[in-house]
């Protein structure tokens, strides 16, 4: 069986959280199938590098009415003649649609997390595809619960990571920019306005453990998207912590969560850190610090996907605080739920339990092939309003491996 994976890696640093869960998926599955690779947009995408298998790119040109993105994009899915193709996100979702249809094979769709749509066009539109996958409980309640979906074949299967290595160098190099004696607070994502109530929260915790006596010390670790946002993060921070964002350390930015104590994660980020023990914090919505996650509340978190809009309840704020303190202070705690993060990485994010999950949804699309098209005109104009202000230098797509 061939698969054809296709995803919008942007026209900017070509890093984010999907881009990584697109590379594992295809890592995982290239010793059981054949696996090619398309990606929209015109950033070089360092995550995809060193996968073995053939990769395109397509960026967008100045004809916003995309038709030669989309004649480009055909052309390689007839070359290639995929089983099925599967799009990790709803804009190249809309080429990978029309070319489905057009050729007959089947189609797959993944939700990388996130809010479900809301208000008004087109943030309320998500397109009705034959087969979903979503990540998260959140996600899975909201699509069943609608009836424009009811006819929509929807999986939930969580995101999941590979195992993988520290890098000693960029951890020592990370390390050697903050004060050694003291813990440190590890937050690794982009640098924008987005992720501000994270940013709020993780620098309202090490301002209370620094005035209580503990010195910790708070890294933020990411690409820059908004230079504004970067310099408010270093004012806020005040000698309590630090903004790094050199090119070295960001790339693969997993390999020095060991740089961390406590790492403050979301999504995919928080299961990497689980796989290297890391002390867990989600800047959930409840309360004003970030939760620590333990065995009594992971399972709430987690139906959010550990993300901003996770909720614990019942809430004990100063309870939680005590917690992250215990953590700091006692080293028999610390080991504890060290391991406690490593056991649900290997009970619940290791890839390697949802590849025959996979393997059989695949089988079923190319069984099915493309149906539910009744929305297909909806969404290439979605597609379109969602891309009206892409246009890229560049005209030519081509063979990258």
């Amino acid at each position: 069986m061939k698969v054809l994976f296709v995803t919008d890696v942007g026209d900017g640093s070509g890093i984010g959280g999907h881009i990584y869960s697109f590379q594992a998926l295809i890592r995982s599955l290239l010793p059981h199938i054949q696996c090619v690779a398309v990606t929209f947009g015109s950033a070089r995408c360092p995550a995809l590098e060193p996968v073995d298998c053939r990769q395109y790119q397509i960026p967008f040109g100045i004809h916003r009415l995309r038709v030669r993105e989309l004649s480009r994009f055909m052309d390689i899915v007839r070359t290639e003649k995929p089983d099925v193709i599967h799009a990790f996100d709803p804009k190249t979702g809309a080429f990978a649609r029309w070319s489905a249809l057009r050729v007959g094979c089947g189609l797959l769709e993944t939700k990388c997390g996130g809010p479900n749509p809301q208000g008004r066009f087109p943030h309320s539109y998500f397109p009705c595809v034959p087969q979903l996958v979503v990540y998260s409980e959140e996600n899975e309640r909201y699509f069943r619960c609608q009836r424009a979906y009811r006819r929509m074949q929807i999986r939930n299967i969580p995101n999941r990571i590979h195992e993988f290595l520290p890098d000693a160098g960029k951890i020592a190099a990370l390390r050697a920019r903050v004060d050694p004696r003291h813990p440190v607070i590890l937050r690794v994502g982009r640098i924008s306005r987005s992720y501000q109530r994270t940013a709020e929260k993780s620098i309202r915790l090490v301002r209370r453990l620094v005035s209580d006596g503990i010195p910790a010390q708070l890294v933020f670790l990411g690409v820059v998207h908004e230079k504004a946002a970067e310099q408010d993060l270093r004012v806020a921070l005040k000698g309590c912590g630090t903004v790094v964002s050199d090119p070295e350390l960001v790339k693969q930015a997993s390999s020095v969560l060991d740089a961390g104590d406590l790492v403050v994660g979301t999504g995919r980020g928080l299961m990497e850190a689980a796989a290297r023990g890391r002390i867990l914090l989600v800047p959930a919505r409840t309360g004003q610090l970030p939760t620590l996650v333990d065995e009594t509340n992971w399972e709430s978190l987690f139906s959010a996907n550990f993300s901003e809009r996770s909720e614990v309840a019942p809430w004990d704020e100063e309870a939680n605080y005590r917690a992250i303190q215990q953590v700091l202070r006692d080293p028999e705690y610390r080991q504890r739920l060290s391991a406690f993060s490593l056991r649900l990485f290997k009970d619940r994010f290791s890839l390697e339990t949802v590849l025959d999950q996979y393997l059989a949804l695949y089988e079923e699309a190319r069984l099915r092939g493309c149906c539910l098209t009744t929305d297909m005109a909806k969404h290439w104009l979605w597609m379109l309003v969602r891309t009206r202000r892409r246009p890229y230098a560049s005209d030519e797509s081509h063979v990258k491996k």
